[in-house]
């Protein structure tokens, strides 16, 4: 059952992979790119008979055919302007979807790596002998590239190895909890269990003096480890206790003990300054499922 599963996450086509929700804001932003696709073609090829009409007018001055145009202070419009927007309008349309698929599931999805599956790469090293022949070959493919949301999908969820967006999240998360937890080099663990509490042992806070009053930082590992715990706490992504989303933000923490009061599984945090963090739980049932789910019990 469980083979069969995972042969129907294989097969699945991505846009049935996603929620209606999702699916609306893709073919949304679907319609207006490929409408700017056609449109801007269009202001282009308008443009340009404005300008040769102004040349025309304007023959025997110095007077520039944009001068009533596009003057400094007003419209600002230009061939290689409007050249450069459609050109971009590739890399536009595959960073709003992915970065909508990061927020709206805490992933991590890497803009840069989507595009450059999708989209041709500018040619570098204009010294070649056939950089001008790479240039027509490149701007052509350009000119040629229509986009669906489906292929950014599929790079997606080639990026999650199939997993569903939701476990992609957790998978995420469970991964930064584990490398914030454990020393990579040497193997070992930097936190150790007593009872109920959850000690972060290496640099996992800082104290810093500010006049005579200082004030206390959370390393960015403790805070991952965090965000594992909200989510040990609250079962999902779309809400977080107030008491810990409020020490994850800032920055400047002016007390060394900090309560979870809307929490049930989680008590406290205490810092130190030699930099130890304790975190206690509820009961040790729950700081050893945390550590078994989360943190891991190997490197």
């Amino acid at each position: 059952m469980e083979l069969l599963k995972k042969f129907d996450a294989v097969t699945a086509t991505p846009d049935a992979r996603i929620s209606d929700t999702d699916r609306a804001f893709c073919k949304a932003h679907q319609a207006a790119y490929d409408n700017a696709k056609c449109t801007l073609p269009e202001m282009l090829c308008f443009w340009e008979d404005m300008q040769h009409q102004q040349a025309e007018l304007l023959s025997g001055t110095d007077t520039s055919p944009t001068f009533f145009l596009a003057s400094r202070d007003s419209i600002k419009l230009s061939e290689a302007g409007i050249r450069e927007q459609l050109f971009s309008l590739h890399s536009l349309f595959v960073g709003e979807l992915v970065s909508f698929f990061n927020k709206t599931y805490h992933l991590s999805l890497s803009i840069t790596e989507i595009e450059g599956s999708l989209i041709p790469q500018k040619p570098e090293d204009r010294w070649t002998d056939d950089y001008e022949d790479r240039v027509k070959t490149y701007t052509q493919a350009m000119q040629d590239l229509s986009l669906r949301y489906t292929d950014i999908l599929d790079q997606i969820f080639l990026y999650t190895d199939g997993r569903e967006l939701s476990e992609q999240a957790l998978h995420e998360l469970k991964e930064k909890c584990h490398g914030a937890a454990w020393n990579i080099s040497s193997g070992k663990a930097k936190f150790t269990l007593k009872k109920c509490t959850l000690m972060l042992n290496g640099y996992a806070c800082g104290y810093r003096d500010l006049y005579s009053s200082g004030y206390w930082e959370l390393a960015q590992d403790t805070k991952d480890i965090l965000r594992g715990i909200s989510h040990f706490e609250t079962g999902g992504f779309s809400y977080s206790p107030y008491s810990i989303s409020r020490i994850i933000g800032t920055y400047d923490l002016r007390s060394d003990f900090h309560e979870f009061n809307d929490c049930d599984k989680i008590l406290s945090l205490k810092m130190y300054k030699n930099h130890r963090v304790d975190i206690k739980f509820s009961t040790e049932e729950n700081a050893r499922q945390f550590i078994n789910d989360y943190l891991g019990t190997v490197c």
